[in-house]
């Protein structure tokens, strides 16, 4: 009887271990660092926050990185994508967790209102017209030079009187374009960005719309300092500076935005005193460049929208151009090609009917840079449906295409 009540004790007592090893199995936890690129030590102190990115954004952890940089995180359904949230000197670094990660590595800068290292390397108007709509894709490509390196918080710049904005987007070296509306400020005509301009390059782009009877006078206002300053039009329309002096023709394929029949001005060494005053006449919208068609047939047909229409709306050149990007710094177009692939288009562009059904093509190998600007336009395209950006089937349509090409990814990736 004794043996029996000591053998019934030991199974017992196996079977409350074997039941707390299967819980801690089951238990995942996040660990991670934080790194000052600053001053090149770890950031202790800074509130780290995880979200559980599933049909909403919703935090499920918070803690604060210890003295060397390090934090860990209950981690409870790694199947799930997630997202860490540093905030470091009242600025967020956001790091996506792809699912199945265990680790993730965040580097964080410390921040100054204005930066002495940060310059706009080239500030371009793209502009197109019919009717009585002038519709400009304002592009801005900053450099932030700082050393050492010093986020700063936001960048400012001026539009025309009149303009109605449409759309915004940011995106930093080696990411993906993010939804990002400008916000009008107290003094006329100024808008800020409120993303933060990290170390490197930085490219903000703005859709705007003026009021147009067929001529429209321009005397832009500059913030900061511009090296160059780029106007883009169709043939078909006037470009007439006030003074000839003050702009050069510049090559056509110095902007890349796909399309044929353009003029490009320029303009170098813009201060914010200089008086740019030009006119432009005639309508004319961009064409097409058939040699970017079969560039983008790699990811799937997409179809120009018809010519005597101007497109609402979205991010990119009018008539599904590819986004216009300066003197090519950015390798983002053949990567946006995958991503348009079965209803990601939602993602980028505005509802306004301008998103084009394309067949899905698995990704070429892109490697890690391509795995991670999957990961963070996840994340987007959740934060865009929590702020009501995206209709309940736009997000479906978007996120299924995403989650699927994010599975071709990864196993590329192994």
């Amino acid at each position: 009887m004794a043996y029996s009540k000591t053998h019934s004790l030991k199974f017992a007592g196996i079977a409350l271990f074997a039941l707390t090893a299967s819980l801690c199995a089951s238990a995942q936890v996040l660990r991670g660092t934080v790194a000052n690129g600053t001053d090149k030590k770890p950031a202790g102190g800074d509130d780290v926050i995880l979200l559980k990115i599933d049909r909403g954004m919703t935090e499920v952890g918070r803690t604060k990185s210890n003295a060397q940089g390090e934090f860990s995180l209950p981690l409870k359904d790694k199947q799930n994508m997630h997202a860490v949230r540093v905030v470091h000197d009242k600025v967020s670094y956001y790091q996506p967790v792809v699912p199945g990660s265990s680790s993730v590595a965040v580097t964080v800068y410390n921040s100054s209102q204005t930066v002495s290292g940060v310059r706009v390397q080239s500030q371009s108007l793209i502009l197109q017209a019919q009717g009585n709509t002038l519709q400009v894709n304002e592009l801005f490509d900053i450099h932030n030079e700082s050393q050492p390196p010093v986020t700063q918080p936001s960048f400012s710049f001026y539009l025309p009187d009149g303009a109605t904005v449409e759309a915004g987007q940011a995106m930093r070296e080696g990411g993906m374009p993010l939804k990002s509306a400008p916000v009008p400020q107290e003094e006329k005509g100024r808008y800020t960005f409120p993303y933060p301009v990290n170390p490197g390059l930085t490219h903000f782009e703005v859709v705007y719309k003026l009021p147009y009877n067929g001529t429209f006078k321009f005397d832009p206002k500059f913030a900061s300092p511009v090296d160059n300053f780029y106007v883009v039009t169709p043939n078909s329309i006037a470009f007439s500076p006030d003074s000839s002096s003050q702009f050069q023709v510049a090559p056509a394929n110095v902007i890349d935005t796909g399309a044929k029949n353009v003029d490009v001005h320029v303009s170098p060494k813009v201060s914010e005193t200089t008086k740019l005053v030009f006119n432009v006449s005639g309508t004319g919208v961009l064409q097409q460049d058939q040699s970017g068609q079969q560039q983008a047939a790699a990811g799937g047909s997409q179809q120009p929208s018809q010519q005597n229409e101007l497109p609402g709306g979205g991010m990119g050149v009018p008539n599904e151009q590819p986004n216009p990007l300066s003197q090519g710094q950015y390798a983002f177009l053949g990567i946006l090609t995958v991503f348009l692939a079965g209803g990601a288009a939602l993602v980028f562009l505005a509802s306004n009917g301008r998103a084009t059904a394309v067949a899905a093509a698995p990704p070429q190998s892109q490697g890690a840079p391509l795995l991670e600007a999957l990961k963070e336009e996840i994340f987007q395209l959740e934060s865009d449906r929590i702020q009501g950006k995206l209709s309940q089937q736009e997000y479906e349509s978007a996120r299924i295409a995403l989650d699927k090409t994010l599975q071709r990814a990864m196993k590329k990736n192994k």
